[in-house]
């Protein structure tokens, strides 16, 4: 099969185009052609060796990639939910091998679910790991009610622009946190207020928030704690120490004391039934993938380069055409 794969540790030039072995399939797994997938900023950070979970990531020759697009080929004797020809999209964890910058993709079927009618490869690709971080937080760490007030650090990023469209489709007050350039589209996708972190301070506003998810990790409960109502919760997206103290200490708090807010940590999960209810907000309109732009597979070097500037608006694809 073509991917894109390293054989060393470094910066994006460590990534090579070529032929790579076809994963093997287990019985309870899904062959797939793909045909898009995305980057995520883990992706490069895996590259770098600098992953908090180094540790779960396949050894090299390494193929990255957690999101996946394309069409099932192949399947397991223990799969019962997916055929040959069915349109598929999901996700896939380093504890999973990763290896979706490839035209050829294995993955378990409970990590997928089917495309929702109308979707092409592309906007499909940019909608896995970053709508399930985002559905994943807010429905079940934070459990997010209708009326809430949400705040979201960093809304016009992959992540944080899922976050918007989930919490405002699940009747959530969403205030956008993110620059002025940004304003016009994450207002476009449901937020309520925006708020310039250039020229204002969240922290200083003087509004309060149920909830606060914080896809870019610059924070913490301490920091956000004025700006919190009474039992609310602060979701981050970054498994530091002093967060997953936090979400511990918080945690054991609030079974005693209902008054308590909470910190909680989202580690995203592969789970094709989150993903279902996702799609399910998708083909009602009330979702869709934010694509900034499309790289073909074999520039994936540049579009590492411009996911790691941080000026991306929503998602960067992969073509494997």
């Amino acid at each position: 099969m073509k991917a894109v794969y390293q054989v060393k540790y470094g910066k994006s030039d460590v990534l090579q185009y070529g032929e790579q072995n076809s994963p093997a399939m287990k019985a309870n797994e899904v062959r797939i052609k793909n045909y898009a997938s995305s980057v995520n900023p883990r992706d490069w950070i895996i590259r770098s060796g600098r992953y908090q979970l180094q540790f779960l990531v396949p050894k090299f020759p390494l193929i990255l990639g957690s999101d996946f697009a394309g069409e099932v080929v192949e399947v397991g004797a223990k799969v019962s939910n997916f055929k040959r020809g069915d349109h598929v999209f999901g996700m896939k964890n380093p504890s999973q091998g990763l290896a979706t910058y490839a035209d050829e993709v294995v993955a378990l079927e409970s990590s997928m679910s089917l495309i929702p009618e109308g979707m092409s490869y592309i906007e499909a690709a940019g909608v896995p790991l970053c709508s399930l971080t985002a559905w994943q937080a807010l429905v079940q760490k934070a459990k997010i009610k209708k009326g809430n007030k949400v705040l979201i650090i960093g809304a016009a990023g992959g992540v944080g622009s899922y976050g918007v469209q989930i919490a405002k489709a699940l009747g959530g007050e969403v205030t956008a946190v993110c620059s002025k350039t940004n304003e016009a589209m994450v207002s476009e996708l449901g937020a309520y207020k925006v708020v310039d972190y250039h020229q204002q301070d969240f922290l200083k506003s003087g509004e309060r928030y149920d909830i606060i998810f914080d896809t870019i990790g610059h924070h913490s409960l301490a920091k956000c704690s004025k700006v919190l109502n009474v039992a609310g919760t602060y979701v981050s997206t970054i498994p530091s120490p002093q967060n997953l103290k936090s979400m511990v200490v918080t945690r054991f708090k609030s079974a005693l004391y209902k008054t308590i807010k909470k910190t909680e940590v989202v580690m995203v999960k592969p789970k094709g039934d989150d993903l279902a209810e996702v799609s399910k907000f998708i083909s009602c309109g009330h979702i869709r993938s934010v694509i900034d732009q499309v790289f073909p597979i074999q520039q994936t070097t540049q579009a590492h380069d411009y996911s790691r500037s941080l000026r991306a608006k929503g998602k960067i694809i992969l073509d494997m055409k």
